[in-house]
């Protein structure tokens, strides 16, 4: 499998909308990997081959090009051989300038088709454009036209921008924390949250503090204790819970595997390969 970071700073809207820009790749045989909860909502242009994702009633095939992004735990992806997908990954309270419908009716669980929420006109055009384009420079070009051309309002609610601000950078990591410096109450906050990101304030933190902690390298087991500490957890047992129940398996195992931890900082996924053996 390839996996290609893209510049997407070379454009004004794609540099302030986007995350990132990726190129996916697999050669002649059928790759699963795992994907990991990491705050960002996705479009994916596959431009060779399937992909399917595994759901609880088995593997379910993707739309050519599909919205997908702020799960809540490990996914499973399966590329069939000679695979090519392009992804578009946005800050999620940004995708919402792009969308009349609420973010919080997004499926979380599996790829959302595009034809969905975007003419099928503007779906198409997409996929062409990506797939005719031989160079990141046309690549680009032809986002940032799709970017221009689906931009509903370029004025984000302040309240929800200062909020991500402060989850994400701040590091304030407490609900009522976030509402005071607000100034609104946290039902007002959960309601900016559902329909501007799609998921909760609470479940934000939660997919950032866990983002963070796969960052870390750790010495020796009683590390976690300082890590649970760094990312203001009250004790090492609430980190652990959280960890295990967005990516599958203990911190002990993942942080102090070197094989897992390089995996994920030189691909920013899982290869089911080495992640699957722990599962087992």
């Amino acid at each position: 499998m390839k996996f290609r970071l893209i510049n997407h700073k070379t454009q004004r809207l794609s540099a302030k909308y986007l995350t990132d820009v990726y190129d996916l790749s697999n050669e002649h045989n059928e790759y699963t990997y795992c994907c990991v909860p990491n705050g960002e909502l996705g479009i994916t242009v596959i431009i060779e081959g399937e992909c399917h994702i595994k759901t609880e009633d088995g593997w379910k095939k993707q739309a050519n090009v599909h919205l997908y992004g702020l799960i809540n735990k490990v996914q499973l992806l399966k590329m069939s051989p000679n695979y090519r997908e392009i992804s578009i990954g946005f800050y999620p309270h940004y995708l919402q300038l792009f969308l009349k419908d609420s973010l919080h009716s997004i499926n979380k669980t599996s790829g959302t088709d595009l034809l969905d929420l975007f003419k099928k006109d503007k779906v198409n055009k997409l996929y062409e454009n990506l797939s005719q384009s031989n160079n990141d420079e046309s690549l680009m070009n032809k986002i940032e036209e799709f970017l221009k051309d689906n931009i509903l309002n370029e004025e984000l609610d302040k309240r929800v921008l200062l909020a991500h601000h402060l989850i994400t950078i701040e590091n304030i990591y407490k609900v009522d924390d976030l509402s005071s410096i607000l100034n609104v109450t946290s039902t007002t906050l959960r309601t900016l949250f559902n329909q501007h990101v799609g998921i909760s304030p609470k479940d934000l933190i939660k997919i950032h503090r866990i983002k963070k902690a796969l960052c870390y390298q750790l010495p020796n087991e009683e590390s976690l204790t300082q890590l649970a500490y760094h990312l203001n957890y009250f004790d090492q047992a609430h980190f652990c819970k959280d960890f295990k129940d967005s990516i599958g398996i203990s911190p002990k195992q993942y942080l102090l595997n070197s094989q897992l931890y390089s995996d994920f900082s030189d691909f920013q996924h899982w290869r089911y390969d080495s992640f699957g053996m722990i599962l087992k």
